[in-house]
């Protein structure tokens, strides 16, 4: 099916799915350059905060003990962010773009930087901090401890309005000039993806695409869509899992993005 809006508008799902699996993305690594150079530059702007390379992490050997470290919010989250990004950077180049976006907890800020809210370098910023803050010794602070900590890291950076409808995983709502505050990012809630689902299909959307290591959001679509008969699948994407359809459809730009 090609994404060229013909068949509706078309939502980027940033989820926050479990830590990838070690080697998750080595795939279009090699496959595509503008996803091995966008994953690169991200995990070098993240690196200062982690104790060890990202990308060492990533791609260790499936039963090591630096493979272990995905399981480690400190890592999983950086990780999921950089393959979220490097993945929109490989849309992007085929040409591929939402009308919308949602970001679900880990996603948010993946999210936000597509939508425009936050340029890369403060995204990074945000996500290491975060990142060396869960990876503290035993006498780092409290969660509420914590949760101050990175908003006061959050009060530093310079959000824009979303230069693309925005929609909150907290309200299941575009969001607008709450993104310059920091408690916005720091709140957790329940996922309340079968009411997103709801609003964005009310808005128009018919094509779904998630982005990170994993499809559990596009999995969870067809019970949540409103008019989706029992046993019909809608126009949904991973693109962990489908990134060679995508990469090869009409109006993806794939030509271009392998040379």
């Amino acid at each position: 099916m090609s994404l060229d809006g013909r068949n509706g508008r078309t939502a980027f799902l940033f989820s926050a799915c479990t830590a990838p699996r070690p080697g998750t993305g080595c795939e279009l690594r090699d496959a595509f350059p503008v996803f091995a150079e966008a994953l690169d530059d991200i995990c070098a702007r993240l690196d200062p905060y982690l104790e060890l390379p990202l990308k060492c992490v990533m791609f260790a050997g499936d039963d090591s003990r630096t493979a272990a470290l995905l399981d480690r919010e400190a890592f999983s989250g950086p990780a999921v962010f950089a393959l979220q990004v490097a993945q929109y950077r490989l849309l992007h180049s085929w040409g591929v773009r939402p009308d919308v976006v949602f970001g679900q907890a880990a996603g948010r800020m993946a999210a936000a930087y597509a939508a425009g809210v936050f340029s890369l370098a403060d995204a990074c910023h945000a996500v290491g901090t975060l990142a060396r803050l869960l990876g503290g010794p035993a006498h780092s602070p409290h969660p509420d401890g914590l949760l101050d900590a990175y908003g006061r890291t959050l009060a530093t950076l310079h959000p824009r309005a979303p230069l693309l409808p925005l929609v909150s995983d907290l309200t299941a709502r575009p969001v607008g000039a709450e993104t310059a505050e920091p408690e916005y990012w720091v709140r957790r809630a329940p996922l309340r993806f079968a009411e997103t689902v709801g609003v964005l299909h009310r808005d128009g959307v018919r094509t779904w695409l998630e982005l990170g290591s994993g499809d559990r959001l596009t999995r969870m679509l067809p019970a949540c869509l409103p008019d989706c008969p029992p046993g019909v699948t809608p126009s949904a994407f991973a693109l962990s899992r489908d990134w060679a359809l995508l990469g090869s459809g009409p109006g993806s730009g794939s030509g271009a993005a392998q040379q």
